[in-house]
């Protein structure tokens, strides 16, 4: 990631801060280079990328059919390629300011003006995770972040989450990658679901084949989590008195996102594919704009005050690298 940017807004500084200044410059930029728990899940779940435009476009193209046998001599079939499903993601600027006042400098309250930088910085950190958890785990095709309803479709024109996904060409049937069925206590509704990710087809109706390796849960979930570490780490079949291995051991990563909390009475569950989620340019989180900080000095309060500016944005090109399990609506299997 790129580091902050530190700019002035007003020439030189009162001699009161110089020191000040300088010192949580540094703190900041710390904080900014260092990793966290919130940099940690987001670039787990998310491509994270630079981007130098105002906002970042994606599609792709319909596929040729497979080819067919014709006799000797015979002409060969031609294909109509169309354009695929696109999606344009726009960047939205964020800003949020503090301040050292004259009278915690003045008192030599440099504990105070440290631990206000490190939050600074950090908040910028869990703001980008909020919003990118806000965009991920919602039902519907909008969610609200800072007071802000913003879209949450994909290509296609759905929600991330939908019951109807369309095919580009005709004959391709729609698909559900939402489910309302809640894990269990064994492999079956995991093995389950992962199958019908592996057999998602694409645009032209061809079968995709990506494994589902990824678990993603909420933080607030210890006994869905107590349940995910048992389906994929013990080394017998779980719930079942049989000597009989466990097949889904060391084939699944469990995430668990601190800044998902999941509505009281409920255990809802992603899985993902990260190979389809690289390859098919799935969830995508673009830092256009890093951490850019400037002060001066607020000459009617005399305190030195901070600003901090970026841009960023988060969206889905193709849906078909995520499932979501124990939703509140969508497709049910019996």
């Amino acid at each position: 990631m790129a580091g902050v940017v530190f700019s002035k807004l007003s020439g030189k500084n009162d001699s009161t801060f110089k020191a000040v200044e300088g010192l949580l410059t540094e703190i900041i930029k710390d904080v900014d280079t260092g990793k966290t728990k919130d940099d940690e899940v987001l670039n787990a779940i998310f491509n994270v990328k630079k981007s130098k435009k105002f906002g970042e476009r994606a599609g792709g193209l319909t596929e040729f059919s497979d080819f067919q046998f014709v006799p000797e001599g015979g002409e060969a079939v031609s294909d109509e390629i169309e354009e695929g499903f696109g999606k344009l993601i726009e960047h939205l600027q964020v800003l949020k300011d503090f301040k050292t006042t004259k009278a915690m400098v003045d008192d030599n309250r440099l504990d105070d003006a440290r631990l206000a930088a490190a939050n600074f910085a950090r908040s910028y950190k869990r703001t980008k995770l909020n919003y990118a958890t806000a965009y991920l785990v919602a039902e519907g095709a909008t969610f609200t972040f800072g007071g802000k309803t913003l879209d949450r479709t994909t290509g296609d024109a759905k929600a991330l989450f939908a019951t109807d996904h369309p095919g580009k060409r005709s004959g391709v049937a729609a698909q559900s990658n939402v489910f309302t069925n809640a894990l269990g206590t064994d492999v079956h509704m995991l093995n389950r679901l992962a199958n019908i990710g592996r057999n998602f087809k694409n645009e032209s109706g061809n079968i995709l084949g990506y494994t589902f390796d990824t678990i993603i849960i909420p933080g607030n979930c210890p006994e869905l989590e107590e349940v995910c570490n048992r389906i994929i780490g013990t080394a017998g079949v779980v719930g079942n008195a049989n000597n009989d291995i466990n097949t889904q051991k060391g084939k699944w990563r469990l995430i668990v996102n601190h800044r998902w909390e999941a509505a009281a009475g409920t255990n809802p569950y992603m899985l993902q594919s990260s190979e389809a989620n690289k390859e098919l340019r799935g969830l995508m989180f673009y830092n256009r704009t890093p951490l850019d900080v400037a002060n001066e000095i607020d000459i009617k309060t005399r305190n030195l005050v901070w600003n901090g500016y970026g841009r960023f944005s988060v969206g889905s090109y193709n849906w078909r690298c995520q499932i979501l399990g124990g939703a509140q609506a969508g497709t049910t299997l019996t």
